[in-house]
């Protein structure tokens, strides 16, 4: 579209400066094909700007010197210009689209030119080119203060995730010191049932096996747990899950609630990663989607735990790599579970859990 526009300008205004030339000039095609020559090197203005400005300088003061009227070949100079200072590196892109935008009306006047200096068109051309030079200087301010604004959030959200996997570990901590104390009172009671009442001390024996196993689950589900031991409160479970849908009808959202399956007793990992989902799933529907329902569906199968959360928003939905979506795969990721989010096909947006209870069986 630049392309074209300014090839159209600059043949138009060859054309009639040649029209309305009132001395013997050289043929007109010659004067078209350089002007196209010209635009041409547009093409490369992306990858080597400095060359484009000084070739399409240099194509104006040979269109100049050969005696062609006017200077209407000097229109790519305008897109070449503000490509150079709107993707520079700064003062010195501003420096060089400055000078050479300033040396377009000065080959105008430069000897063989036929008459005086006509200071209308030069304050024009001038003016333009100022216009222009400023224009990509603003769009260069705006891309540098987006850049940084970029790695101010990859920042923040590179500490967001190390936040999120300390809390993590706490809560993990919670689950496994909640196991091994269990581990420990029945082991203490199979203990004393050992010698008067065996079938007591069996029941317990199988209730530590259950808890050890459980236990061995969320370890391997983490690979490193750092963290100094806190006073937390108790962690929700998924049965609180309507809870968080009533506050998201409380905000004005339709949350219809579905669960299939056969509901069982989950590990507190899984069931501590599935209640976080939904929750950060809803806070980004009230927050982000613009949505009016959703839909939340928790389906106990033989092998996971699947929870899925749709919207009918805006299928834009919050970032993929925001702050709440890092924390919500990191979570699953904890429990060896898988995680997606993302526009969902049939409208709106989606947000999808598999949590394994493989491990954990």
């Amino acid at each position: 579209m630049v392309l074209g526009g300014t090839a159209a300008f600059g043949v138009f205004g060859v054309v009639t400066e040649y029209v309305y030339a009132n001395r013997p000039l050289p043929p007109l095609a010659w004067a078209l094909v350089l002007t196209v020559l010209t635009v041409s090197a547009l093409l490369l203005r992306r990858r080597a700007p400095v060359a484009v400005v000084v070739a399409i300088l240099a194509a104006c003061l040979v269109y100049h010197l050969v005696g062609y009227p006017g200077l209407a070949i000097a229109a790519a100079m305008g897109p070449a210009c503000y490509t150079l200072v709107a993707e520079g590196d700064g003062r010195r892109s501003l420096l060089v689209g400055a000078l050479a935008a300033a040396a377009v009306p000065v080959i105008s006047y430069l000897p063989p030119s036929p008459g005086g200096i006509n200071f209308g068109a030069f304050t024009g051309i001038v003016t333009i080119l100022i216009a222009l030079l400023a224009m990509a200087e603003a769009r260069r301010a705006w891309r540098f203060a987006a850049d940084e604004r970029l790695r101010a959030v990859t920042k923040e959200s590179e500490r967001r995730l190390v936040d999120e996997r300390l809390t993590i570990a706490r809560e993990l901590h919670d689950v496994l010191a909640h196991t091994i104390t269990l581990i420990s009172v029945q082991a203490a009671a199979g203990l004393d049932a050992l010698p008067a009442r065996p079938a007591t001390a069996e029941e317990a024996l199988r209730t530590i096996r259950g808890a050890a196993k459980e236990a061995m689950a969320e370890l391997r589900s983490t690979v490193r747990v750092l963290r100094e031991v806190d006073e937390l409160a108790p962690q929700p479970r998924l049965d609180q899950v309507g809870q968080l849908v009533e506050l998201a009808r409380k905000a004005g959202i339709d949350v219809d609630l579905t669960t299939t399956g056969d509901a069982r007793e989950l590990p507190a990992g899984v069931e501590l990663a599935a209640y976080r989902v939904v929750q950060e799933a809803l806070t980004n529907v009230v927050r982000h989607a613009h949505a009016t329902t959703a839909t939340v569906r928790i389906d106990h199968r033989a092998d996971c735990l699947h929870v899925e959360v749709v919207d009918n928003g805006d299928a834009g939905g919050p970032p993929v790599d925001g702050h709440g979506m890092i924390g919500m795969r990191e979570r699953v990721r904890a429990v060896g579970g898988s995680f997606a989010a993302g526009p969902n096909p049939g409208g709106g947006f989606a947000v999808s859990a598999r949590l394994d209870l493989g491990g954990a069986r």
